[in-house]
C-alpha cells in the first residue's frame, strides 16, 4: 500500500535530522519534498486563528522549541496558531512534542478558517496531545495522546511520560488518514465510509455539517492553557 511506503522513507529522515539538528531539513528531506513550518528562530508564518491581526502573545521561542507558557488562573484569553499559510489537501505531516505534567494539547488539521467557524474543531479533526497519566483526559478511551479526538483511540499506549520528546505524524491523502507517535502507526481511518459516520453520529461533532469534509485546510495548535513544547514541524505535500 502506497501510503505505507511513506513510513521507511520518513524513518530514514529522521534520523538524518536528528544527526543534523533541530529543524533543519537534510538535502534528502529537500528532494523529497519537505519544508520547514519553524526554524527555530522566530515564529514567522505563525498568526492567530479567527484573527490574523491579534498579535501573539504566550508563544515564545525556548532553546530550539517554539513554547506556549501556561495560562494563568482566571486568564479567559485563548491563542490558537495557525501554522499553514495556505490549506494544504495530501500531505504528511512531522513534529516533535513534549508537554508538561497534567497538559493537554493537540493538533488539529484539515482546518476550514472563516466566520462560520469560530472553534478549529468545527470543521477540523484533532490528534490528542496529553499527559495520559497526569490529566484526567487520560482517563477517556479517545481522548489520549495518539488518538483522533473524541472519535477513536490509538490501538495501545505509546506517549512518553510528560516533559518527554514525542515524535508524531499524521498522513492524509484523499480520505485515508493515518496517525502515528513515536514509530508506530496509532490508528488509521476512512473518511465518509460506513464506519466513520457511525463514529461521527456518536460524537459532538455529529451538529457540525462541515467537520471533516473540506479536501484542504489548515494545520492549527490547540491552545488548552497548558505549557508545552514543539520541534522539527516539517510538511511535504503528496
Amino acid at each position: 500500500m502506497a501510503i505505507l511506503c511513506f513510513s521507511a522513507c520518513l524513518l530514514l529522515a529522521q534520523l538524518s535530522a536528528v544527526a543534523g539538528g533541530a529543524n533543519r531539513l537534510t538535502a534528502e528531506e529537500e528532494r523529497n519534498g519537505w519544508k520547514l513550518l519553524f526554524d527555530g528562530d522566530d515564529l514567522a508564518g505563525y498568526r492567530i486563528y479567527g484573527n490574523a491581526e491579534a498579535p501573539i502573545i504566550r508563544w515564545h521561542i525556548d532553546g530550539d522549541a517554539m513554547c506556549l507558557t501556561e495560562r494563568k488562573n482566571g486568564d479567559k484569553s485563548k491563542v490558537d496558531l495557525v501554522i499553514t499559510e495556505q490549506p494544504r489537501g495530501d500531505f504528511e505531516f512531522s513534529f516533535e512534542w513534549k508537554i508538561a505534567p497534567g497538559g493537554n494539547s493537540g493538533i488539529f488539521y484539515k482546518v476550514v478558517e472563516g466566520e462560520a467557524y469560530p472553534k478549529p474543531w468545527h470543521t477540523g479533526l484533532e490528534m490528542q496531545l496529553l499527559d495520559d497519566a497526569g490529566h484526567e483526559e487520560g482517563q477517556i478511551d479517545t481522548h489520549r495522546a495518539g488518538d483522533l479526538y473524541d472519535l477513536l483511540a490509538a490501538k495501545k499506549r505509546l506517549a512518553k511520560p510528560a516533559g518527554e520528546w514525542n515524535t508524531s505524524r499524521i498522513i492524509s491523502k484523499g480520505n485515508r488518514v493515518e496517525q502515528w507517535l513515536n514509530g508506530e502507526k496509532a490508528l488509521s481511518f476512512e473518511i465518509g465510509n460506513a464506519q466513520w459516520k457511525r463514529l461521527v453520529a456518536d460524537s459532538k461533532y455529529a451538529a457540525l455539517s462541515e467537520f471533516a469534509k473540506a479536501k484542504k485546510g489548515h494545520i492549527v495548535i490547540q491552545d488548552h492553557g497548558d505549557k508545552q513544547w514543539l520541534r522539527n514541524l516539517k510538511i511535504r505535500e503528496l
